[in-house]
């Protein structure tokens, strides 16, 4: 029983809305940009990202991107992108220091 009620609560997390810090550039298309994030990378609708300015061709700047939030550990979190992976998965470990909440 203690399983299943581990495993609900689980799944609530995963629609918390978080913003985390990352890198971004210019994606293939207009409507997207390229972001980075520790081991993984996403070309992710502009809509799902925050920019003090917009990146030029061939610049990269810092900015945040919407996620959703898995998981929980004391000094990290599980986060999911909403986008297309190109490098790692959708899913990365970040440090909860680069998480602002939604």
């Amino acid at each position: 029983m203690r399983k299943l009620i581990r495993h609900i609560v689980g799944i609530g997390q995963m629609s918390k809305t978080i913003y985390v810090q990352c890198t971004i550039s210019k994606g293939l298309f207009e409507t997207e940009f390229y972001i980075k994030l520790k081991d993984s990378s996403a070309y992710v609708d502009r809509s799902n990202v925050i920019v003090d300015y917009l990146p030029h061709r061939g610049s990269e700047v810092s900015g945040k991107v919407r996620a959703y939030l898995v998981t929980e550990e004391a000094d990290r979190a599980l986060i999911e992108l909403p986008g297309e992976p190109v490098v790692g998965g959708l899913r990365t470990w970040v440090p909860k220091g680069e998480l602002a909440y939604a």
